[in-house]
C-alpha cells in the first residue's frame, strides 16, 4: 500500500472522529448526542446482527454472542479455556476407551419458563442436528455421536462412533429447551426465544437490534448483573469507533486498525483486546473444471500478493500474520514447526505469477470472481483489501474482467461453500474454532463438509484419512504428526492461503466496569461469567 493513500486514509479517519466530538461538545449539558439516555442499559455495538437466535440452525459469531447470554451448555470456557461446568454437575466421566462421556445434570438448573433442564433435553440439542432436513453449519461438531442415552432425567451418556479427543469442546454446545423448539422449529430463534441463560430476549428485529433484560429469577441467582442489554449493528469501522467517541454505544467491537491509535486516546474509554481463535484466509474453489483447480494457477495467486505486507499494512495492530489454519494460539500449543510454514508462500513476483497462470496452467481468458461478506454501502474492509489487491494483479496481467463481489453475509456463507465457479472462484473467509486443531483442519477441509463448511472441494484421499485418523486417535503425539503432515499438505497445495488471526479487540466506555474479553468471538461480551459479573457505573 502506498504511503501517502495510508496517510490520507488515517487523516480522513481522525477528521471524521473529530467532527463528531465536536458535534459532542455541542450537546452540553442536555447530554451527549445519539446516547442511550438509560444508565442501567448496556449498549453494544456488533459489526452485524444476528440472523437468528436458534443454537441448532444457525452458526455465525454475532448469533453466538446474543445466543450466550440466552443459552448455556453443559461447560463453557473460562477466559483462559479452562471447562468449567454450568449445567453439568462435575468433569465428564469418560469410559470405554473414550467412546462414552457421562454427564450429570445439576438439579437446579431450569429454563426461563420454569421447566428443569432434563436429560432428553439434552439428548435433543446434541442429535437434532444430525436429523434437520437441512444440515446446519454445526452439524460437524456433533457427527462423532452414535448415540444418545438417558439413564434418568439427571443424566445423559454420549456414545461416540469412534474414540474423538475434541469431544470435551462439543460439551459447550448451547442446550434448548425440547418442548419449545418443537412446537414451532421454524419460530424458535426469531419469535420465540427460551434458554437457561442469565438473559432473556425482550425484542428482536434480524438486522436491526437485539434488547434482552436481566432474568432475575435464573436458577444461579445473579440479581446484581446489568438490568438491560441492547445489541445494534454497526457495519463501518469509523462509525462503531465514533459512536463510542459520543457515548451512543458503550462498548463496541473490532476497532479497525487505522483508528486504534486515536481510539487509545479517548479520555473516557479504552482499548481492551485479546489475541483469538479466529483465523481468516483466501480460499481456492477446486471444484473439477474451474481453472483454480489447477495447482499452478493456485501457485501463481500465491505468488500474485505478499500476505507479510497486506497484513502489515491493513491489519495491524487488530491482527497479526498466521501462516497455517491454525490460528498462533494454538499452533504454539501444540508445539507446530511455525517457522517452517513460514517459508511455505511463495515470494510476491508478476512474472512468476503470468508464468504459471498463463503458460503453465494455460489460462488464456478468465473472469474470476473473489467473494467477500458485505453489501454496497458497507462491507469488511480488510477482506476486500485483499481481494482487491488478487484483483489489480490479475487484470494488470490481462484478466480483465477480474472482479471482487460482495454477498451480504447470509449469502455469502451459504454461496461460497456450494462449489459453483459462477459464484465465486476464491472467497476470503474466515473461521473460529477452539483450543483444537480439529475445529479447524476437519470443518474446513474434509470433504464430509463439502456445502456446509468446506467450500474449497480439494479432494486428497491421504489428507481426509490423515485428518479423520487424527480424530479418532487418543494419542497427542500421534494426532499432532497428523495434523502436520495435513497442514503442510494444505500450504503446500494452496488449498487456502492463510492470512491474519484478528484480535477480539473492544473500545469499552470508562463506565463499564469489569469487562474483560474473551478468546472466543461469540462469547463476548460475557457479563455473567465465571471470571466474574459486568457492571455499569453511575
Amino acid at each position: 500500500m502506498n504511503e501517502n493513500a495510508r496517510e490520507l486514509d488515517r487523516r480522513t479517519a481522525l477528521k471524521g472522529i473529530g467532527a463528531v466530538a465536536g458535534s459532542a461538545a455541542l450537546a452540553g449539558c442536555a447530554g451527549i448526542a445519539g446516547g442511550s439516555g438509560d444508565g442501567e442499559r448496556l449498549r453494544y455495538a456488533q459489526v452485524l446482527t444476528p440472523v437468528s437466535l436458534d443454537p441448532i440452525a444457525v452458526d455465525d459469531p454475532w448469533s453466538g454472542q446474543v445466543q450466550s447470554l440466552i443459552f448455556e451448555g453443559l461447560f463453557t470456557y473460562d477466559r483462559r479455556m479452562n471447562l468449567v461446568p454450568v449445567l453439568a454437575m462435575g468433569k465428564p466421566k469418560q469410559s470405554d476407551g473414550r467412546k462414552r462421556y457421562a454427564v450429570e445434570l445439576r438439579d437446579e438448573a431450569r429454563f426461563q419458563n420454569g421447566n428443569p433442564v432434563t436429560a432428553e433435553d439434552v439428548r435433543y440439542s446434541f442429535e437434532k442436528p444430525n436429523q434437520e432436513e437441512t444440515p446446519p453449519p454445526t452439524k460437524w461438531h456433533v457427527d462423532t455421536i452414535e448415540s444418545v442415552k438417558t439413564p434418568s432425567k439427571k443424566k445423559v451418556e454420549f456414545v461416540l462412533k469412534h474414540p474423538y479427543p475434541g469431544f470435551e469442546h462439543v460439551l459447550t454446545r448451547p442446550v434448548v429447551p425440547k418442548s419449545v423448539r418443537e412446537r414451532n422449529p421454524n419460530a424458535f430463534g426469531t419469535k420465540t426465544t427460551i434458554g437457561s441463560g442469565p438473559y432473556r430476549l425482550d425484542r428482536f428485529k434480524p438486522g436491526k437490534y437485539a434488547a434482552l433484560s436481566s432474568w432475575n429469577d435464573h436458577w444461579r441467582s445473579r440479581s446484581e448483573a446489568i438490568p438491560r442489554a441492547k445489541f445494534v449493528p454497526n457495519h463501518a469501522g469509523l462509525a462503531r469507533t465514533m459512536s463510542l467517541k459520543t457515548g451512543q454505544n458503550d462498548i463496541v467491537e473490532r476497532i479497525d486498525p487505522k483508528l486504534w491509535g486515536p481510539t487509545k486516546g479517548f479520555l473516557d474509554s479504552k482499548v481492551v483486546s485479546s489475541e483469538s481463535y479466529h483465523y481468516h484466509f483466501v480460499g481456492f474453489n477446486c471444484s473439477s473444471g474451474t481453472p483454480t483447480a489447477k495447482p499452478k494457477v493456485r501457485e501463481g495467486i500465491d505468488a500474485l500478493v505478499s500476505m507479510d505486507e497486506l497484513v502489515k499494512h491493513v491489519v495491524e495492530p487488530a491482527g497479526r500474520r498466521q501462516y497455517s489454519p491454525l490460528p498462533r494460539r494454538v499452533a504454539e500449543a501444540w508445539n507446530m514447526p511455525i517457522e517452517e510454514w513460514r517459508k511455505i508462500p511463495k515470494k510476491k513476483s508478476h512474472h512468476e505469477a503470468k508464468k504459471l497462470i498463463k503458460e503453465e496452467a494455460g489460462l488464456k481468458s478468465w473472469s474470476p470472481k473473489i467473494a467477500v461478506p458485505g453489501t454496497k454501502s458497507s462491507g469488511d474492509k480488510m477482506r476486500e483489501k485483499i481481494a482487491e489487491t488478487i484483483v489489480h494483479g490479475l487484470k494488470k496481467m490481462g484478466f480483465r474482467k477480474a472482479r471482487t463481489q460482495k454477498y451480504p453475509w447470509p449469502k455469502f456463507r451459504e454461496l461460497v461453500t456450494n462449489g459453483d465457479q459462477g459464484n465465486y472462484a476464491m472467497f476470503v473467509g474466515s473461521w473460529a474454532g477452539y483450543p483444537d486443531p480439529d475445529t479447524f483442519l476437519y470443518p474446513l477441509f474434509h470433504s464430509n463438509n463439502e456445502g456446509l463448511t468446506n467450500g474449497t472441494y480439494y479432494r486428497d484421499e491421504r489428507l481426509m484419512e490423515d485428518i479423520e485418523n487424527a480424530r479418532q486417535t487418543t494419542n497427542r503425539d500421534k494426532r499432532r504428526r497428523l495434523y502436520e503432515k495435513s497442514i503442510e499438505t494444505v500450504l503446500e497445495q494452496r488449498v487456502h492461503i492463510p492470512a491474519y488471526t484478528l484480535h477480539n479487540s473492544f473500545g469499552v466506555k470508562n463506565r463499564v466496569s469489569g469487562f474483560r474479553p474473551h478468546p472466543v468471538s461469540q462469547l463476548n461480551p460475557r457479563l455473567v461469567s465465571p471470571n466474574g459479573l459486568v457492571s455499569l457505573r453511575e
